[in-house]
């Protein structure tokens, strides 16, 4: 039996202002620390077997602040998808690139100047996943991670870029394992952050 918990970090500063991430490491705003403590609220009953964690640092505090006083595995293979000389631009700023249309044309294959496509990121990815032991875990990540993991998964073989589920900062989403059956349970869970604005698309 395995559990698998998918958790993506909370808000950082670029997130807010719309700059491309990928690999760029970039912390935690107040917002972000704010959703980080609801999942700790969240998961105060849970015990999980294993924690893992991108070691980039908006996931690596998102479980640090989450599950304080466990120890963390981290995994490169977490990490966003790089998005190469794309990040630390918004997305009007990149569609203005002569380099832009020839990979926004098909992200999952071609690799973003200086960086990586998504079929790179779902590699790796699914690499880690297939590493994984039983029992109940938590990994705490990335929106393109999660994305490719659970498209994986569900036999999604070429995920769109932008055309494919919406993940919102700090959401669970839950996969389960059981008797060669595997199932997933939830995806983008957001109850324990009813109570707050969740990310710049609720404005």
């Amino acid at each position: 039996m395995r559990e698998l918990n998918l958790i993506r970090h909370g808000l950082t500063p670029w997130n807010e202002s719309g700059q491309f991430q990928g690999q760029t490491d970039i912390e935690l705003s107040e917002q972000g620390i704010k959703q980080a403590e609801t999942i700790q609220e969240r998961f105060v009953k849970h015990n999980f077997d294993f924690v893992y964690a991108s070691p980039l640092k908006r996931a690596k505090q998102t479980a640090e602040i989450a599950l304080p006083n466990r120890d963390i595995i981290f995994d490169d293979r977490l990490k966003e998808v790089n998005f190469g000389i794309f990040e630390g631009y918004d997305l009007a700023a990149n569609q203005q690139r002569p380099e832009w249309d020839v990979w926004y044309a098909d992200t999952f294959k071609r690799r973003a100047p200086e960086g990586e496509s998504y079929e790179d990121l779902r590699l790796r990815a699914v690499d880690w996943l297939e590493d994984l032991p039983e029992g109940r875990i938590a990994a705490f990540c990335h929106s393109g991670t999660i994305q490719m993991l659970i498209s994986h998964i569900a036999g999604v073989e070429y995920p769109r870029w932008r055309k494919r589920f919406y993940l919102r900062h700090g959401s669970i989403s839950r996969v389960l394992y059981k008797d060669g059956h595997v199932m997933i349970e939830r995806l983008n869970d957001c109850r324990h952050m009813s109570a707050m604005k969740l990310d710049p698309f609720d404005e």
